[in-house]
């Protein structure tokens, strides 16, 4: 399933997969946002796969949120490698 974006209220829900063919789209949809706004929220919920690339991207998208003061959340039961690369670098 290819990957879509899309946005109700202030929040942003990716359905399909994330990874490496669409990670960069995903990546400069997610800055665009970030130009109008301090906070945004992901829901990962529909995400069906998601790579290695995808989990690099998501993870340099919240370090760059954070050296921008921005805030950056991910909602949603989603990918285990996802939640893994997270709890990972929080214990490093």
């Amino acid at each position: 399933m290819a990957l879509q974006i899309l946005e109700n209220k202030g929040n942003f829900y990716i359905l399909g997969n994330i990874s490496c063919e669409n990670v960069f789209s995903m990546k400069q949809y997610i800055e665009a946002v970030f130009k109008k706004t301090k906070y945004v929220t992901i829901d990962i919920t529909q995400v069906t796969k998601i790579d290695i690339q995808g989990v690099l991207i998501l993870s340099k998208i919240y370090k760059d949120a954070l050296l921008a003061k921005k805030v950056f959340t991910i909602i949603g039961v989603g990918s285990k490698d996802l939640y893994d690369h997270f709890s990972s670098h929080k214990s490093a």
